[in-house]
């Protein structure tokens, strides 16, 4: 199993770091031992001022270049091929809401030029792009609508994940490069706000999109980490979505010694009561159980061209849309 996964590209489209630039960026090595090529991590959501994101990404670009042996930071899609042949985790960018942008439709060319590969519109709640998934189920203002022409424009993947149903339902029907949701299980298997619907899967495959399974124990059920119940929502996804449609984005947080439900609940606002935040000990499921999902779909007869492509074919090809430029 590990020969045939180090001969694939290896995808992971979230990692569910809390941006800070305090974080110990060591942590990647999570990844990298577990034979990952590619991973995109977080550095701001709308909880998150635009300083505090700037300061963040200073602190991860100027650690990443530090620690160029063991991990490359991705402007181009060469970039990952360059780093899977070197044996490195190519690394790059994402931002989870808009409010990055303190107002300033600007600041998406500079996140771009600074590292910045994938954006989601709206973290939770509504701001001024885009509708979240925990309040009212707006559509893409007019604001938000400049700023995916400005996405396309300088070739970042445009993300739906934690916005509401009909903001993403806009967002993909007026994208000019496939839309992701690069971290979201299907609702359709475990009943969550943050999960997406069956509308909301095959709309996004239809226009060429990916869904992105997503391990946080929350959002497969009640607080599940077993990779049975991981395998279901993958399964499931398949189902509705296509192999060709299906990739990998685990919101995975190595530490699991820290209390994530101590962070989410001093935030209600953005994680409400009822949509099991308060729970103690949130689990996860991340690079690690990527064996046991290929074992999985082994069993059910995939072909290796359908696992090479959950695994990280089908997130590649997005980016080689959404980067060409």
């Amino acid at each position: 199993m590990s020969q045939m996964l180090k001969k694939m590209l290896v995808w992971d489209a979230h990692a569910g770091l809390f941006p800070s630039p305090d974080m110990d960026l060591n942590t990647l090595e999570d990844w990298r031992i577990h034979d990952v090529n590619y991973l995109s991590i977080n550095i701001g959501f709308d909880v998150m001022s635009r300083d505090e994101t700037l300061a963040t990404l200073a602190a991860y670009r100027r650690w990443l270049l530090a620690n160029s042996d063991r991990f490359l930071l991705a402007g181009k899609f060469a970039d990952i091929d360059q780093a899977k042949l070197s044996g490195r985790l190519a690394v790059s960018f994402d931002i989870e809401g808009m409010n990055a942008l303190g107002g300033d439709i600007n600041m998406i060319e500079v996140y771009h030029t600074l590292g910045v590969r994938q954006m989601l519109f709206a973290y939770n709640l509504s701001n001024l792009a885009a509708g979240g998934c925990h309040d009212t189920d707006i559509a893409l203002t007019s604001f938000g609508i400049d700023i995916l022409a400005e996405m396309n424009r300088v070739g970042m993947i445009v993300d739906a994940s934690h916005t509401s149903y009909q903001t993403s339902m806009d967002l993909i029907e007026r994208s000019t490069t496939p839309v992701v949701f690069s971290h979201s299980n299907p609702s359709s298997v475990w009943q969550h706000q943050r999960n997406i619907t069956d509308e909301q899967i095959t709309a996004c495959a239809a226009k060429g999109g990916v869904i992105g399974l997503n391990g946080l124990a929350i959002f497969v059920g009640d607080n599940d980490t077993s990779t049975e119940s991981l395998l279901n929502h993958l399964l499931a996804l398949i189902d509705l979505a296509g192999p060709a449609h299906v990739g990998l984005g685990f919101d995975y947080t190595p530490d699991v010694t820290v209390d994530l439900g101590a962070i989410l609940r001093a935030r209600p606002d953005y994680w409400p009561a009822g949509q099991q935040y308060d729970t103690r000990k949130i689990g996860h499921s991340g690079p690690e159980t990527i064996p046991l999902l290929v074992e999985g779909m082994q069993v059910r007869g995939f072909s290796p061209s359908d696992i090479e492509g959950v695994l990280g074919g089908n997130f590649a090809r997005i980016a080689k849309q959404s980067w060409a430029h």
